[in-house]
């Protein structure tokens, strides 16, 4: 686990930096892979790997998303807030992320023109079925995506698992450091 985190448990750079070194090597050096995803044999018993392997990972994901579709329809039919006010309060996340389009102010002018029974129209005609079918129709992509991931989360989990865990800014600098390594994987998913 190492020592407790006395400095600034925010500072990530020393632990991005491993990750990142861990994550270039996850796409170049194959043995890293394997030592990343594979069970560690052990006496008296045998780890299962960091993170499940990608087809246990997409058939979980997508067994679960289609064991929920019930759910989502009755949820999306009865919104805790306003859908429409609720997104077009988004504005300014959206214009983060896509500044060039909402420049032009297409998105709240869009929905501003949304029907809401209309919409609740086309949910009850999609139902839960069409729902199930969506999710199951695309577990190629989500086991493509779950392959690529497994070994990049493998690493992160693998290095969060080496920080210190002993006092609350321990905890704090691991949840920091999940969050920053998604978003890290995220980029060199992205190439970025």
């Amino acid at each position: 686990m190492g020592t407790s985190t006395k400095s600034n448990p925010y500072d990530l750079s020393g632990f991005m930096a491993k990750l990142n070194t861990d994550l270039d090597r996850v796409q170049t050096d194959p043995d890293f892979v394997k030592e990343l995803t594979s069970e560690k044999k052990g006496n008296p018993i045998t780890l299962g790997p960091p993170v499940i392997d990608p087809t246990e990972w997409a058939d979980k994901q997508v067994r679960n998303a289609s064991n929920a579709a019930s759910d989502w329809l009755r949820n999306v039919k009865r919104p805790r807030r306003d859908p429409l006010k609720a997104a077009i309060a988004a504005a300014p996340k959206r214009e983060q992320k896509v500044r060039e389009s909402l420049d032009q102010h297409k998105w709240e002018k869009a929905m501003a023109k949304v029907d809401e029974d209309m919409m609740f129209q086309v949910i009850d005609s999609v139902g839960a079925e069409g729902y199930r079918k969506g999710v199951e129709a695309r577990k190629a992509k989500v086991r493509a995506r779950a392959a690529e991931l497994q070994p990049m989360v493998a690493a992160l989990k693998t290095n969060i698992q080496a920080m210190p865990d002993v006092t609350d800014s321990d905890r704090a600098a691991r949840l920091l450091a999940a969050r920053a390594g998604m978003i890290e994987i995220g980029k060199k998913r992205r190439g970025i």
